[in-house]
């Protein structure tokens, strides 16, 4: 059997699959009932496991649960085989080889296998239960704020509280009412705090009692396994940058109580209803979608030397394109960008659904998939806005990512394989090209010059706005799985003992936090966002003022190896950039060229 790439896993072809499914699993029997295992033999088995991740991801992503439901069975007998996973422990331990990838990849599957080996289902059932506790305080915070909004007349529709919300408080004349406002909003999410710190605290206590087991000292030690970084580097950066955002914050802080000529308690309550009042009756503009793939495309020809070609694509509602370089085809990105009521998650994201082998005639080439939940404009235009562009260009970044990795047998995906803190270099670098002069080439005279100039600056102030809140969200994460004991409330106040935070934030604002998906599965590591906002806007300024035919493929490729192979450092990237960035943006500016 030669192990390639399988057919797109669709309803209607089922029945194909579970043949394959069923070869794929002959095969790999017979490959481990061998006495020992050669480096062939070895890229055949990741070869199967990868056609297998492929198709459950895939049908994960689309949320065909029908096809799911009916291809159980076989996922069980690939993922969740413990006489399976014994065999190939077994084989891997008493083999080698010569290879330097291949080899690293049997030491890999060999730690993953131990893992689960001493995999103590007990605290992961506990923490489950925790989250779901979480979850349903949340729920209850969430329906109280509703229940306040609709006795002050709010009709929420389908937008989410939160936002309903800073709208509301954006469309409110009085200063005071605001103010008023905001203490009722926190007060309902505060009703509830008691129990959610609880909660969040049960879990961290969980996380030690699961690192202690797994031999280390402390959770974020555990975290810090996979990255190229310390913990004194990371201190270090997050000191910085919240020194940074506190000044950054003080400052814009200072120009809306100039703005808004009003001796305000609380001013950044007031910020959405000075940017509001600076925009006056400017509707925010729309972006054609394909103008702003055509874009992307561009800049990712120029930098990196991809070409991409739209294909037919196994779904209506996906865009599905092939990149290829002058060596060849790279890989396929699948786009599904519209909310059309079946996603189960809210938020946009990126995966890697198959992964990249190239050895000795096997050959997969890798496959993103990006979903996001745009709402159509309803003109058949496929227009999107400003914050959807923005969006759109992170998970490309996280595609190319994807395709670019520089590993050529499969065992993680490129989005995996990376260490934690360099996971959103590329994502966070590809959106900033929404500031480049080129883009507003492409858009061929769609969008107004002031009005994307506006857009912008309002994405730079909102940036602003939560510089505080994310560095003491990272630092509180940090911090608190750093030790060996104490609560959140204890390290938010070892903060503010240094930092003076609580005259800037609450601590009930950073709970909730601790229920994100990003923070339960690396708890600790939450500062790769900032960790990768620093890198890319320092990345990012190299490309600011030059052309995208200025921009040669041969001289910035090897700037990015960063990116694309593990064993590259992971030099500790200036926090001052961030600033210095996100910095061009000044309240009075947007007020003044408006006036």
């Amino acid at each position: 059997m030669t192990v390639d790439e399988v057919n797109v896993p669709t309803r209607e072809n089922a029945a194909v699959i579970e043949e394959s499914l069923r070869r794929m699993m002959a095969h790999l029997t017979t490959l481990i009932e061998a006495d020992g295992l050669t480096s062939d033999a070895f890229v055949e088995i990741m070869s199967i496991y990868n056609n297998v991740a492929y198709i459950f991801l895939y049908l994960d992503a689309i949320d065909d649960e029908a096809a799911l439901a009916s291809l159980q069975p076989w996922k069980a007998a690939f993922q969740r085989n413990d006489e399976l996973d014994a065999r190939m422990l077994a084989l891997l331990r008493n083999c080698r080889f010569e290879d330097r990838e291949i080899e690293a990849s049997r030491r890999e599957y060999i730690s993953q296998l131990e893992k689960v080996e001493r995999y103590d289902q007990t605290i992961e059932d506990q923490l489950q239960g925790l989250l779901t506790r979480a979850k349903e305080v949340l729920g209850a915070v969430t329906a109280d704020q509703a229940a306040l909004l609709a006795r002050l007349g709010l009709r929420l529709g389908s937008a989410s509280v939160n936002a309903a919300y800073y709208k509301l408080l954006s469309q409110t004349e009085s200063a005071s009412v605001r103010e008023k406002l905001a203490r009722a909003f926190v007060a309902q999410r505060d009703c509830h705090r008691h129990a959610l710190d609880e909660i969040v605290d049960e879990m961290i206590e969980l996380r030690r009692r699961r690192a202690t087991i797994a031999g280390f000292p402390t959770v974020l030690a555990h975290t810090l396994e996979r990255c190229r970084v310390s913990a004194s580097d990371v201190e270090g950066f997050l000191a910085r940058y919240l020194e940074l955002s506190l000044e950054a914050h003080s400052r814009l802080e200072a120009e809306i109580r100039t703005t808004i000529d009003d001796d305000v308690a609380e001013p950044m309550i007031h910020l959405g209803y000075v940017m509001r009042n600076a925009l006056g009756n400017h509707a925010p503009p729309l972006f054609r979608l394909q103008a702003c793939l055509d874009y992307a495309f561009a800049v990712a020809n120029a930098v990196f030397g991809l070409a991409f070609e739209r294909v037919e694509s196994p779904s209506p509602d996906l865009i599905t394109v092939r990149a290829e370089t002058i060596d060849g085809r790279a890989g396929e990105i699948n786009f599904d960008l519209w909310d059309l009521g079946r996603k189960k998650l809210s938020a946009n994201h990126t995966r890697g659904i198959r992964n990249r082998t190239e050895w000795r005639g096997i050959v997969q080439r890798p496959i993103a998939y990006v979903s996001c939940r745009f709402h159509g404009d309803g003109s058949g235009l496929n227009a999107i806005t400003f914050q959807n562009v923005h969006s759109l260009f992170h998970e490309f970044g996280h595609a190319l990512n994807h395709l670019l990795i520089k590993r050529h047998v499969s065992y993680q995906s490129g989005l995996e394989y990376l260490p934690p803190e360099r996971l959103e270099y590329l994502s966070m670098w590809f959106e900033k090209w929404v500031y480049h002069d080129a883009f507003s080439s492409f858009l061929g005279g769609a969008v107004d010059e002031d009005d994307l100039r506006r857009c912008r600056a309002i994405k730079l102030l909102e940036m602003q706005r939560t510089f505080v809140e994310r560095a003491v969200a990272a630092f509180l994460d940090f911090d608190v799985h750093n030790r060996s004991d104490g609560g959140l409330r204890e390290s938010f106040e070892r903060l503010d003992a240094r930092f003076g935070i609580s005259d800037h934030c609450l601590f009930g604002d950073f709970p909730a936090y601790f229920t994100w998906p990003m923070y339960m599965a690396n708890p600790g590591a939450s500062f790769s966002y900032l960790w990768g906002s620093a890198d890319s806007c320092d990345r990012f300024a190299r490309f600011r003022g030059r052309a995208l035919d200025e921009i040669s493929r041969k001289d910035e490729m090897p700037r990015f190896d960063v990116c694309f192979n593990f064993d590259a450092p992971s030099d500790v990237p200036p926090a001052d950039a961030i600033f210095e960035f996100y910095g061009e943006a000044s309240l009075f500016d947007l007020v003044d060229r408006h006036d």
